[in-house]
């Protein structure tokens, strides 16, 4: 049989009891500190992470939104200028329409005021002919006054002769 040796047991036991408590206080206690400091330090890495993460998300969200709004106010302002480009050239397009009546109306004045000097000069021409004419066939020449009493009626045969055709 096994035979126990109370002694002994005991010397073991409180040998055992004092090894417990120096490496408890010389290796288990740094230990567990060390573990803790690293279990922290991990735990602060993993939220400055998570914050990073969301500050990035943030980011990221703040980059569409002002990508966004950047491409909106482009194509505003790409509309905003085709619309002032037609408003100019509608402009300018009236504005020549304008001017080429204007132009055409005083090339009208001008040919009426032209023919009508040319109508003046041709009558007084036909009338200083007719006059020749008649001095010609009746053989003496006119006094003034019936001279100018033949080119009234002649010239008033023309005017009724125009206003009738």
């Amino acid at each position: 049989m096994i035979e126990i040796s109370w002694p002994l047991l005991l010397t073991q036991i409180g040998t055992f009891l004092i090894a417990m408590v120096m490496v408890w206080k010389l290796f288990w206690g740094p230990l567990t500190r060390m573990m803790q400091d690293r279990s922290q330090r991990i735990s602060g890495d993993i939220q400055r992470a998570e914050s990073g993460r969301r500050e990035i998300e943030t980011l990221e969200a703040d980059y569409h939104r002002r990508m966004a709004e950047i491409e909106e106010g482009a194509r505003k302002a790409v509309n905003e200028a085709v619309h002032q480009g037609n408003l100019a050239r509608e402009k300018i397009i009236q504005e020549a329409r304008d001017e080429s009546q204007c132009i055409l109306e005083k090339n009208r004045e001008d040919l009426a005021q032209e023919r009508k000097k040319v109508l003046r000069e041709l009558r007084g021409q036909v009338a200083d002919l007719s006059l020749i004419a008649v001095e010609k066939v009746i053989g003496r020449q006119l006094d003034q006054s019936l001279q100018q009493k033949l080119l009234d009626d002649f010239l008033n045969e023309i005017k009724a002769a125009e206003k009738a055709g």
